[in-house]
């Protein structure tokens, strides 16, 4: 175990860390977008915008997240102090769920927005940046589009209270450990 800890880098690396941070910045903006889509009131038009700005960026999502895990398979993890007494392991084993849950609705969500727009009655096609046209996964059904979209706002809703999470994690190696925790991650 020794050997690791001293051949392990301090950080993750700088390809990692750029993805990390910029994969945070395009899931706020995702679920900020959802938000205003499930709860805003607007317009057809401003509608119509807000849904082809949030199909265009969470096309981004799924090469991003499996750029991501080649990276991270690939890439010498970070040295971390080994875990002392029950509390530690408990919050270790709670930090790699919640990033085995990250990835798990990184690639979900994508999966289940693109069966949304490919199973909806209005059958608009989904032309991300209006660059090329993203193939429909399905044929419009009204009873798959009710499933789908709920399924997709649940997990939405999931990834906020993973990001809750993780952020509260966060704060507490800053404020609480005072430790090191964040600035393998840090740009």
């Amino acid at each position: 175990m020794t050997g690791h800890l001293e051949s392990a880098p301090e950080r993750w690396s700088l390809p990692l860390r750029w993805l990390h941070w910029a994969m945070a910045a395009l899931l706020m903006v995702l679920l900020g977008l959802g938000l205003a889509m499930a709860y805003g009131t607007f317009d057809l038009g401003q509608t119509f915008a807000l849904y082809q700005w949030h199909k265009s960026l969470g096309v981004l999502v799924l090469p991003l997240v499996a750029l991501r895990l080649a990276l991270r398979a690939r890439t010498a993890h970070p040295r971390t102090a080994p875990a002392e007494g029950g509390r530690a392991r408990l919050e270790a084993a709670a930090a790699r769920m919640v990033h085995a849950l990250f990835y798990v609705l990184m690639l979900a969500l994508p999966l289940t927005g693109w069966l949304v727009v490919s199973s909806s009655p209005l059958h608009l096609p989904t032309r991300p940046f209006n660059l090329f046209t993203l193939p429909d996964l399905v044929a419009p059904d009204a009873d798959l589009y009710a499933a789908m979209s709920l399924l997709h706002a649940t997990l939405a809703y999931l990834l906020l209270a993973v990001l809750a999470l993780h952020v509260a994690g966060a704060l507490k190696h800053r404020l609480v450990d005072r430790d090191t925790t964040l600035q393998r991650m840090s740009l």
